[in-house]
């Protein structure tokens, strides 16, 4: 079978040297065209031009198109001093070019200038909000009829929001109690059980604190429904009563005082994790502490060993988790955490099995920038094909596919497609694996239903939000769908392409004769299996020898026929997309052994292949792009203890060290030999970096 469809790609972006430039302006004049017949004759076209040819005619007129003019000029000066993000030489951060429908769609939507906070300020925008949040869902594996999504700022704001829904929907049951017991008109519903973990019945008004912090989401949301049906009364009406009772009117604070045998709750999150995940426990008045991070194994993913062994402890001396935060793509080495074992651990509590405590959490899936990788599992096919500038799709490893199909049992979601959708910034998302959920952070509509038609906006923390970000997002997945014949082939082609780099980098040198030598955080494992699993390597040196033979230099066509080394391929390095490695460097024939000179020495290759100002990018010297990033030697113990210890440098608590990073994010990175060119370029600027240590 000869399948051509790498070539569709290049239809989905202005290219590294602008080879698609020409359609994308004809596409964006005839944007600005439309838009300006739409004004003229799409609503009360009878009415009177105000700028007439009079005006135009003027000097003050003219005056001012020229000041304009002149302040394009100088605005688009001073963005040649941007980082050349578009061009597969720059594999630092996790931005690459934007997909040209993304960019289209966002431009034409922008003219319109569309608020998404209500739909009597964006009907068009809005709705297509709605579809773009249903179709991440889906994407995610939620059942769309139940699921709901929708596009916020970023990864942040949808991590806040997360935290948001999983605190008010945790204390709601203390609500419902309360005003079970102060409401006379609920005096009929007392009797209304609520169902604990382990399947027990008991009456609400009876449970303790503890036990009203541990009932299962599902049921704490049906809580209202059944309220309302024993009391009799419209939901309307009830939702008017128990507003008054409510953390998120109440207050933490309020809680803590009527229960003070209560403890705050814990979160658990990788220590890996994102920034967003305190900021937002401050922000929510929970504090930083309750933030706890759990280490990590040596493939740099939380350790669930751990986890459990936390939430046991929590458990026993009854402090509540109010969520835990399994990340799908960590943001610096590019790691998948055993989200299978997350679910399977909640819902082990819940249900009480296999010696599980009695415990109820919020889980969460961090895949801000993993996400869409999902599409990589959706309607796959055979991909092979041929021609010098040919990228194969690389499936995804078993490990990532396990997890990635375990998404759809966790309860929200954080996709960006700003990321690794090629979406105009901004372009966040939040997805709910039960819609009803969203009702615990709004302010306007029933906590039970939402109006038919309700703005999107009511619902998450921004007021203002554009609807051209939505646009963008929803002509970006109607051009390129959301499975292995569009999204799904781009990062296959990117996954393929890191991996490549992965093996490049891991086998760069021969530490036994050269002055330098490259280790992978993720390190290369000690012996290698086979697409039908017989053995190909099993020891560490026959792992090096098999991925000089079978991968490095071999063309991708080659490699792409080859079954077993795209299983190796597959199998080998980070989950998603990052590379991230340390370079250390020979004195007088023996590997330095001084942390403080390994930083220096990585920050110095840093400093040779980065961009930090707009100086240095207008210069044009830069051959090459990546990212640094200093690790704390406390949290990533095990994935460096194979790197530094091999070498004889040690870190201890407090130390970081500082890492290199590329990210790939460009489909074409190995296409037409360019591998081999950033690697030489790459070498010889660390034999440059080697010399200056001397």
């Amino acid at each position: 079978m000869n399948d051509q469809d790498y070539k569709k790609v290049a239809a989905w972006f202005i290219g590294p040297k602008g080879e698609n430039g020409e359609w994308f302006s004809e596409m964006i004049q005839n944007a600005i065209a439309e838009h300006t017949q739409y004004r003229r004759e799409h609503y009360k076209k009878d009415d009177p031009a105000y700028i007439t040819d009079e005006i135009k005619a003027s000097d003050e007129y003219r005056g001012q198109k020229e000041v304009v003019e002149r302040v394009q000029s100088a605005l688009i000066e001073k963005l040649h001093g941007s980082v050349p993000f578009y061009t597969p030489r720059y594999q630092a951060h996790m931005l690459w070019d934007v997909v040209i429908p993304g960019a289209v769609g966002y431009m034409t939507a922008m003219l319109y200038n569309q608020n998404n906070v209500a739909t009597e300020a964006s009907p068009a925008t809005s709705q297509m909000e709605y579809e773009v949040g249903q179709q991440l869902c889906r994407m995610m594996g939620f059942d769309g009829d139940n699921a709901w999504g929708h596009i916020t700022a970023d990864g942040t704001i949808a991590n806040l929001e997360a935290m948001w829904a999983a605190r008010n929907i945790k204390y709601l049951p203390m609500a419902v109690k309360e005003a079970l017991e102060q409401e006379a008109q609920l005096s009929k519903a007392k009797n209304v059980e609520v169902e604990l973990c382990g399947k027990v019945k008991k009456r609400l008004v009876d449970c303790s604190a503890w036990e009203l912090l541990n009932v299962p989401e599902e049921f704490a949301l049906g809580l209202g429904s059944a309220v309302c049906q024993a009391a009799g009364i419209p939901t309307e009406q009830f939702n008017d009563i128990l507003v008054a009772y409510q953390v998120q009117n109440k207050g933490l604070m309020y809680y803590a005082r009527k229960y003070p045998e209560m403890k705050l709750p814990k979160i658990f999150v990788p220590a890996s994790c994102h920034y967003s995940w305190p900021k937002s426990a401050t922000v929510l008045g929970l504090g930083k502490d309750c933030v706890e991070g759990i280490p990590l194994d040596d493939q740099c993913r939380m350790n669930n060993v751990l986890l459990t062994e936390r939430v046991k402890a929590c458990a026993a001396e009854q402090i509540p988790i109010l969520m835990i935060v399994g990340v799908v793509g960590t943001t610096e080495e590019g790691a998948v955490d055993e989200i299978s074992g997350i679910v399977n651990l909640r819902e082990n509590c819940q249900n009480v099995e296999h010696d599980a405590p009695a415990i109820a959490f919020h889980v969460h899936c961090d895949a801000a920038w993993g996400g869409y990788l999902r599409t990589m599992m959706i309607a796959p096919k055979a991909l092979r094909s041929a021609g010098e500038s040919f990228v194969p799709a690389l499936p995804m490893s078993q490990y990532g596919q396990r997890q990635y199909a375990s998404i759809a049992r966790a309860d929200t979601v954080t996709v960006d497609p700003h990321k690794a959708g090629f979406i105009p910034y901004p372009a966040g998302s939040l997805c709910y694996r039960n819609g009803d959920l969203r009702t615990m952070i709004t302010f306007d509509a029933s906590y039970i239903y939402s109006a038919p038609g309700a703005g999107m906006g009511t619902y998450g923390l921004e007021g203002s939000k554009p609807g051209a970000a939505a646009a963008a997002v929803w002509a970006a997945h109607q051009a390129i769908p959301l499975d292995q014949s569009g999204y799904g082939r781009l990062l296959g082609e990117c996954a393929f392409s890191t991996k490549r780099y992965y093996c490049q980098w891991a086998t760069l040198s021969d530490p036994a004769q050269d002055d330098f030598e490259i280790r992978m955080l993720v390190k290369l494992p000690n012996s290698l299996r086979g697409a039908d699993y017989k053995l190909l390597a099993q020891n560490p040196q026959e792992v090096r020898d098999y991925i000089k033979t079978h991968i490095i230099g071999r063309t991708n066509e080659e490699i792409s026929q080859d079954k077993d080394a795209m299983f190796v391929l597959s199998e080998l390095g980070t989950d998603v997309l990052i590379n991230t490695f340390l370079v250390n460097f020979k004195v007088n024939g023996q590997w330095n052994r001084d942390l403080a000179k390994l930083n220096e020495f990585n920050t110095k290759i840093f400093g040779k292949f980065s961009i930090s100002d707009p100086a240095t990018a207008e210069a044009d010297k830069v051959d090459y792009v990546l990212m640094k990033t200093d690790l704390d030697a406390g949290t990533y113990t095990k994935p460096l203890e194979d790197a530094l210890g091999a070498w004889g440098v040690q870190a201890g608590e407090g130390q970081t060290v500082s890492c290199l990073v590329n990210t790939i994010m460009n489909p074409w990175t190995t296409a037409n030999g360019f591998l081999e060119k950033i690697s030489d370029i790459f070498q010889a600027g660390i034999e440059d970096c080697v010399k200056e240590m001397a």
